[in-house]
């Protein structure tokens, strides 16, 4: 649960930026705060696990199924929450394809045993057997954060929560203060000071995935240790 909050990050950003007035001269609160939401989609789109969400959701009759309507991309599904609570193992469609062509046609149940997913159309997937009205699943997915309200100025939501994790913090003021410098990039030390925040935007956000993927408990024996130490 992040601990850093929305004044705390505006806050860095407008120390670097020298920008000393409550309300903003050169770079107002309200456009800090929206470059702050966009830094949110941002995040997203290139770690869709930033904002992730595990939940059980209703499936719609049949093979054909989508991920709640706040949801970016699907993530993985889990497990069966009636019934049995079967887990749900993922599946290809040309495995499904090519042992029972007609599988959209199958017999309905309540329990799903394989999933199928799509990268080429992530917010929606596939199950089978065919879902019964009354099954229900837990998915995990990724989802865009809800974003903060512009309108009602900075102090209004400044004891607002981050709205990832506390780690993400740094990487969203460099993604700001990138936001703010590109406003004046017609002046060369402006345009040099936006490239050198995107730059680090970039560069930690690649870090945080390959640090995850290397720390994650399904990754090899041995690999979450960086010094390669016994």
């Amino acid at each position: 649960m992040a601990v850093t909050t929305v004044g705390t990050v505006i806050s860095n950003a407008k120390l670097v930026l020298q920008e000393i007035t409550s309300a903003g001269t050169r770079w107002t609160n309200e456009e800090l705060i929206g470059w702050l939401n966009e830094f949110y989609q941002a995040a997203v789109q290139l770690k869709p696990d930033a904002f992730s969400m595990n939940t059980e959701v209703s499936l719609a009759e049949g093979t054909r199924q989508q991920i709640p309507a706040d949801g970016l991309r699907l993530i993985d599904v889990m497990r069966n929450t009636v019934g049995s609570q079967m887990a749900v193992m993922v599946t290809t469609r040309r495995a499904l394809d090519s042992t029972r062509r007609n599988w959209h046609s199958d017999p309905a149940s309540l329990e799903i045993e394989q999933y199928v997913f799509d990268d080429l159309d992530p917010d929606r997937f596939y199950v089978y057997p065919p879902a019964k009205d009354g099954a229900k699943l837990e998915i995990i997915y990724s989802a865009v954060p809800t974003p903060h309200k512009v309108s009602d100025g900075l102090d209004a939501i400044r004891d607002d929560a981050f709205k990832l994790n506390d780690a993400y913090a740094p990487v969203a003021t460099d993604y700001i203060l990138y936001r703010a410098y590109s406003k004046d990039a017609e002046h060369s030390a402006n345009l040099s000071r936006a490239q050198m925040h995107r730059q680090s935007y970039m560069q930690q956000m690649q870090g945080k995935g390959q640090v995850d993927s290397a720390t994650s408990p399904n990754a090899p024996d041995g690999s979450t240790n960086p010094q390669g130490a016994a």
